[in-house]
């Protein structure tokens, strides 16, 4: 015959204590006396006590279920945000219910609904970078909002987002101490937020080592584009030594189009990324140098932050500072490799198919 689950009742009288003491010290509420508290806590850990979730929710007013919205479930940036913020969840012991709008407003509203049916405690809205606006989603105000990945000014929701400024600076940084000067940037169209942010670093960076861009080409987040850059980069700055793509897609054309000109990889044109989309499957030895914007970390950040303000806490909602994942396109490597790669890289000319065409980092095909 299976044993009986311990019920609160029996915490309660194995620690002496009556039953709504009991109750006040597994849900942390009430005043409770240290020694009395403790003794509740070490029936309930000898007696296997596990409180039942949905009671506690309920006498607690609180689902701890968080809504999480993202705008676009199948993109290449959302499951590492995804996962940052069900590491954080998981734990708080919180629970998540997953809707994916796939940038249809109405879809996006219908989901909201659905959300507040289920009466969530707060919502995380996981978009595709500051370049991919997203309208007020609608929530009412009893529910705090948290964008993850998204505009940087969010309608009447906490915005948190790589630092794309940081970003840049990063990877001028990177280049010049590896010994590079004359160094191009190879980006998207000029008036995307995400590509004003990481130039501007760019450019800050460059200046204070005393140095300008060899070339600025604005074009496209997508392979396609960074493989005709190679031709005007080599004809614009043909003394370039180095590069920095403005996403990894632009820089895996930008690769394949030089070495079809005969230009050698990094000895005689280093490039940086940026998105480190290899890490992603946890590639241990990437071909591609990049800046790693640490979405996983921007979605932990995000849910924390919710966390935070359902607590009446102060969170962080501060930009998350990218890192360097260091590649053979910089420092070289294995020559066997190198070749391997090279070869597959003329082969991976295309263009992205579908999808949205800007984002920061782009949704284009890695």
């Amino acid at each position: 015959m299976p044993q009986r689950t311990a019920r609160l009742a029996d915490v309660a009288r194995a620690a002496g204590v009556s039953l709504p003491t009991a109750s006040q010290v597994m849900n942390g509420t009430g005043r409770v006396a240290e020694a009395t508290r403790e003794r509740v806590l070490n029936a309930a850990r000898d007696l296997d006590y596990r409180p039942n979730a949905l009671a506690r929710s309920v006498a607690l007013g609180r689902s701890r279920t968080i809504g999480v919205l993202a705008e676009n479930a199948a993109g290449a940036f959302c499951m590492p945000v995804l996962i940052g913020v069900n590491r954080a969840l998981s734990d708080h012991n919180l629970a998540s219910i997953l809707y994916d709008a796939r940038h249809d407003a109405s879809l996006r509203r219908e989901h909201v609904r659905h959300m507040l049916d289920r009466q969530v405690d707060g919502i995380i809205v996981i978009g595709e970078g500051p370049d991919v606006p997203i309208a007020d989603i609608g929530a009412s105000e009893s529910h705090p909002v948290v964008h993850a990945f998204g505009p940087y000014d969010a309608d009447r929701a906490v915005s948190v987002h790589p630092d794309e400024h940081a970003g840049g600076r990063l990877a001028a940084r990177t280049l010049i101490e590896a010994g590079r000067r004359r160094i191009a940037h190879v980006t998207a169209a000029a008036d995307l937020p995400s590509v004003r942010e990481r130039s501007r670093g760019f450019s800050d960076a460059l200046s204070e080592a005393g140095l300008t861009p060899a070339t600025v080409l604005h074009g496209g987040f997508s392979r396609d584009w960074g493989h005709r850059a190679a031709e005007m980069l080599l004809a614009e700055a043909p003394d370039a030594d180095a590069v920095f793509a403005g996403s990894d897609a632009i820089a895996v054309g930008l690769a394949a189009g030089l070495e079809a000109a005969g230009v050698r990889v990094p000895d005689d044109i280093a490039i940086v990324g940026y998105d480190h989309v290899s890490g992603y499957g946890d590639d241990v030895d990437p071909y591609l140098a990049s800046i790693d914007p640490r979405l996983t970390t921007v979605g932990e950040r995000a849910a924390r932050y919710l966390i935070a303000a359902l607590e009446e806490k102060e969170g962080d909602a501060t930009p998350v500072a990218p890192v360097y994942a260091p590649g053979s396109t910089v420092r070289g490597g294995d020559a066997a490799r190198l070749r391997l790669v090279e070869t597959l890289l003329r082969t991976v000319t295309a263009p992205p198919v579908g999808g949205v065409a800007s984002s920061g980092p782009s949704p284009a095909t890695p």
